[in-house]
């Protein structure tokens, strides 16, 4: 296919084996404890280190192929800068212009396409995880996952023929196949036959009308939330909230105040919000992962140890 073409999405799917008593017998003989130790969450503002942290414990903890899912196009730096000579890492590039079978011939973009490639590039992730190849998978850019998700949700119930056009009786059928979709794909990486698996997730401003005094209200920023599909956290055995800080803080940018902190310097913090076996005694702690004073770095990283 040349650029410009029409993009044809594939809806074809191989034909289903058959799977009886023999084959489940045989799954349930090869169920062992132990494989999949980490199932990590870091989410965080912009600029918080979740993929340098998700990146640092993943080489900590294997040798084989660590494969990245490079939804946001920004981890190709992060591994430059953290392990620029390192032969076993994989980044796939979702968003790559390269790639004509993710747009339209009008040089829009095939979203439906490129969830589709998602969807493609977890099954061969999966089938070479299945062999031994990999020993780490990093979901990075889970949040806009997500939004791609909700840009195709009413063109996947056209496909599927759950409605029969666009705009035919929109109701909460849209928002449970941007659900099922999402749902599916980070279930897949989840169930993955490998021993650590990573997801990056934004977090979101909680925002509400106040009382401003004069009759007047605002809209005004009272909290922070996860960027996911309620339920997403119940796929992570560990969670990880980073915060970047400075002397004055930045509201807008998620950046919270430290007046200890001398202008210009700034952290990266890390709280741990959720830790199911080992490296329990952590959960509540708050670590500073990175440090810059002077306009010079200092990486920490984090203690955690699953070796």
């Amino acid at each position: 296919m040349t650029w410009g073409t029409q993009a044809q999405t594939t809806t074809a799917e191989p034909d289903t084996p058959a799977f009886g008593r023999e084959y489940y017998e045989t799954q349930f003989t090869n169920q062992v404890s132990g494989g999949r130790p980490i199932r990590m969450s870091l989410v965080g503002k912009e600029n918080t280190t979740k993929t340098g942290n998700a990146l640092e414990l993943a080489l900590k903890h294997t040798d084989k192929e660590i494969v990245i899912f490079d939804i946001d196009a920004s981890a190709e730096n992060t591994v430059l800068h953290i392990a620029p000579d390192a032969e076993n890492i994989r980044i796939l590039s979702l968003f790559d212009e390269s790639d004509d079978s993710i747009f339209n011939a009008d040089n829009t973009t095939n979203w439906l396409a490129l969830v589709d490639k998602v969807k493609w590039f977890a099954s061969i992730t999966g089938k070479r995880a299945k062999e031994g190849e990999i020993g780490a998978v990093i979901f990075d850019g889970a949040s806009t996952f997500m939004k791609w998700c909700e840009f195709v949700m009413t063109e996947s119930l056209l496909r599927r023929g759950v409605i029969r056009e666009e705009g035919d009786g929109f109701n909460q059928k849209e928002w449970r196949e941007r659900n099922r979709l999402f749902r599916d794909v980070i279930g897949r990486i989840h169930a993955l036959p490998v021993a650590n698996v990573f997801f990056t997730f934004h977090l979101k401003d909680i925002k509400e009308y106040i009382d401003l005094g004069n009759g007047q209200k605002g809209l005004s920023t009272i909290g922070q939330k996860v960027d996911w599909v309620e339920g997403t956290q119940r796929y992570a055995s560990q969670q990880l909230w980073l915060t970047r800080y400075t002397q004055k803080g930045d509201r807008a940018a998620g950046v919270k105040a430290d007046s200890s902190l001398a202008e210009g310097d700034w952290v990266v913090k890390c709280r741990v919000e959720e830790m199911k076996g080992r490296n329990m005694e952590h959960l509540g702690k708050e670590y500073t992962v990175l440090e810059v004073t002077g306009g010079k770095p200092t990486w920490n990283g984090l203690p955690f140890d699953w070796l």
